[in-house]
């Protein structure tokens, strides 16, 4: 292949990774089998070392070169900022009002129990295998960041899937989905502990089985203050701020030019924020998202969330396949995919279904609930991305951890249909105009 400019480079790359996932989930028959997020990630794994590197060097080492990748890894970084704003912007605190101690049970024990038992075997695995772990992670850290990635639930993607089969207006479909969102919210909470405590891990130096200095945990409690002294000022200040000016910008409603820019000017802002006091841009962006006024919520969906999903996110899932290298003859990194994808299945099947069973609902409503609760989706994939690049995963553990995210996400839906799912008649059309996107 001959010299090709920049300009061209980028485009044909924009080209590929734009329309290729969209063709094989709209026309390819993939939106039957997964949501287009699953399509999308595996795309990107495709484009990485483990497949297209390896079929076509040459033609791989062009497109994707390091030189090559600059232009990328902007676009990639707005798509993360955009889409955990998109995540902050789902969640409703009202939603959570009145649920009673049911929905409190199943809801918390749905991300403790997976998260308790990914923990352990976290823990375990940074001893039995300590080329898993990161360059800044002790076995504590590790095992901690490890849970959180096993006890994750997407909320979109849920949403996705029960909009596919026709199920969003059903009772244990709408249980589930709140049951999602304080996943969600708890994930927050714990990744940003985590974050604090391997930047203190980093600053003190502490190398994988060492111990941080006193100066480490200083910094864990500096960050932790200051991250609840910035979610504090959120809530008291900007909040009714922006409440005001757009409902001054905008009175009727509608996002134009103006409230537009001020959406992103907030979103972008708050991103800076967090990560100029120590903690990851992307906690500042979905608290950018919670913030926001909530009648407006629907308005900026319509305006943001088409471009932010399929056109921003195929650069993230380019750039995340390209650090993904499965090595086929290493039986560490396929213990960590099997290990991983069964302590997910089973705790967060458990987690939902006995408590669920417990507090009430029927044995199949509670099997229901149970086979819901296990998808990833673009959630894992970004928490993965965070843990690798703080050095608390190494890549060989990133590599298996996103491939466990995508095989449970696709088995989500399976599992849905054999634990008793039947679509609503009438409701494949509803599912097939509210899917055009398939959710992340």
């Amino acid at each position: 292949m001959g010299e090709i400019s920049p300009a061209l480079l980028f485009l044909i790359q924009a080209l590929l990774l734009i329309a290729g996932p969209f063709l094989l989930w709209r026309l390819g028959g993939g939106r039957h089998i997964a949501p287009m997020v699953v399509i999308q990630i595996l795309f990107g794994v495709a484009l990485g070392p483990s497949l297209f590197g390896r079929l076509a060097p040459d033609l791989w080492g062009v497109l994707f070169a390091p030189a090559a990748l600059a232009p990328l890894s902007g676009l990639a970084l707005m798509a993360v900022v955009f889409f955990a704003f998109l995540t902050g912007l789902h969640l409703d605190p009202a939603d959570f009002r009145g649920r009673g101690s049911a929905f409190a049970t199943v809801a918390l024990s749905s991300m403790i129990v997976p998260t308790l038992l990914g923990g352990a075997l976290g823990w375990w695995l940074a001893g039995a295998y300590p080329e898993m772990t990161g360059t800044h992670a002790t076995p504590g850290l590790f095992a901690a960041a490890f849970g959180i990635c096993v006890g994750v639930t997407a909320l979109p993607v849920l949403g996705a899937i029960l909009r596919e089969m026709g199920l969003l207006g059903d009772r244990v479909g709408r249980l589930a989905l709140g049951y999602a969102a304080v996943n969600d919210a708890l994930l927050w909470l714990l990744i940003t502990g985590v974050l604090a405590w391997a930047s203190a891990e980093g600053l003190a130096g502490g190398p994988v089985g060492g111990q941080a200095g006193g100066g480490g945990g200083w910094a864990v409690v500096q960050v932790g203050l200051l991250g609840f002294a910035y979610v504090g000022v959120t809530v008291l200040a900007v909040r009714p701020l922006l409440d005001r000016l757009l409902e001054r910008v905008a009175p009727d409603g509608r996002m134009g030019d103006t409230a537009v820019v001020v959406t992103c000017v907030t979103l972008l802002s708050s991103a800076a924020v967090t990560e100029l006091i120590g903690l990851h841009y992307i906690l500042g962006a979905f608290v950018a998202g919670t913030a926001m006024p909530r009648r407006f919520a629907a308005a900026i969906l319509d305006r943001l969330e088409h471009f932010s999903t399929l056109i921003l996110l195929p650069f993230f899932f380019t750039l995340t396949g390209l650090k993904v290298n499965l090595t086929l003859d290493d039986p560490a990194q396929w213990t960590v995919f099997a290990l991983a994808t069964l302590a997910t299945l089973a705790g967060k099947m458990a987690g939902t279904t006995l408590p669920a069973r417990l507090t009430g609902e029927s044995w199949p409503d509670a099997l229901r609930l149970g086979t819901l609760m296990p998808c990833k989706g673009l959630m894992e994939v970004i928490v993965l991305t965070v843990l690798l690049e703080a050095g608390v995963l190494s890549g060989a553990c990133f590599s298996a951890m996103v491939l466990m995210a995508v095989a449970v996400t696709a088995l989500t839906q399976p599992m849905t249909r054999l634990a008793g799912w039947r679509r609503p008649a009438g409701a494949a059309s509803a599912a097939s105009a509210g899917g055009r996107h398939g959710g992340m």
